[in-house]
């Protein structure tokens, strides 16, 4: 589903950390829009001044201005009417600048959104590129639990009735965050990263089969509990009879594999859910182990080389 951000819910959203003055074009502010659309396409979402590739938000810093100023009336003349014939969503003028009244006249006349701000042209494009791409980007929900372990983002999943909870349970009280239970939002901010957040609604409850809702929070106290974590490892909890704990899976590499989400591939690794088994040490060595691959280190390879350089010996 296409997401889009009007110029009036940038100015409410913004308004106090930019100090955004709205100038001109009102009316419009509900029907110029920033689209998601627009992060596949040539046209950038936030950027300063160009007529070449005009971007959806324009920013004019100091040396934007100096550049008008520094044209001839007439050519003035069509380069600011160029500047609104490419129907931006707004047009920011940073740096405490006064707005020049021919651009005042000619948002009013194109109904075009024009705000000014005191904050510098090059913090101002920073904050809005962030803030604006997070909110268009493409986000999914996700069944199972999030957790960060070791400070990495983990997500739990795995059938109705597997144990997802109550593992979550034993991870918090061995000192590991919870961040969203049930159905976390996973965001690709990045190419490379995707961000996971707790819905509203959800946010401090975990879900226990005979308990009901907890409050983590209340429970364990704030810091057993955080806002957001990059998604780095997926845990699959496989309950007997689904058919790969059966198997034995790869006795040396473990049931390693990769789950699409957004447009990144996030290793997975499925765990048996067999009696007896503490899943919470098992998911603490799994998350050690991945950390030690992520910096070089594989312990299977490794005991292959071992075990190959001694057949070789014999």
């Amino acid at each position: 589903m296409e997401r889009t951000l009007s110029a009036q819910e940038l100015f409410k959203r913004y308004r106090d950390r930019l100090e955004l003055n709205w100038i001109a074009g009102r009316d419009s502010g509900d029907s110029r829009k920033v689209s998601s659309a627009s992060i596949q396409a040539r046209r950038s979402l936030v950027g300063y001044l160009s007529l070449i590739h005009p971007n959806d938000i324009q920013v004019l810093g100091v040396e934007e201005n100096q550049w008008l100023d520094g044209l001839d009336a007439k050519l003035r003349w069509e380069t600011v009417a160029r500047m609104f014939d490419s129907q931006p969503v707004a047009l920011m003028v940073a740096n405490d600048l006064s707005v020049p009244d021919d651009l005042i006249d000619a948002a009013r006349e194109t109904c075009t959104p024009l705000f000014s701000t005191p904050i510098p042209s090059y913090e101002l494009v920073a904050f809005l590129e962030y803030q604006v791409s997070r909110t268009l980007a493409r986000r999914i929900s996700l069944h199972g639990v999030f957790m960060e372990v070791f400070t990495i983002g983990v997500l739990i999943t795995g059938e109705p009735g597997c144990g997802k909870s109550e593992l979550a349970l034993e991870l918090l009280t061995r000192g590991h965050r919870l961040i969203a239970d049930d159905a976390p939002e996973f965001t690709q901010i990045s190419p490379e990263i995707i961000d996971g957040t707790c819905p509203a609604v959800l946010r401090d409850c975990l879900e226990v089969r005979g308990l009901g809702i907890l409050n983590v929070r209340e429970m364990f106290g704030d810091s057993a509990v955080k806002a957001n974590k990059f998604l780095r490892l997926i845990i699959h909890l496989n309950l007997p009879g689904e058919g790969p704990a059966d198997s034995g899976g790869n006795r040396l590499a473990g049931d390693l594999s990769k789950r699409q989400v957004l447009d990144l591939e996030i290793p997975q690794i499925t765990l048996p859910v067999l009696a007896g088994r503490n899943l919470a040490v098992i998911v603490e060595a799994a998350v050690r182990d991945f950390m030690l691959k992520m910096k070089g280190f594989d312990a299977a390879a490794e005991f292959i080389e071992r075990h190959s350089y001694l057949m070789r010996e014999r």
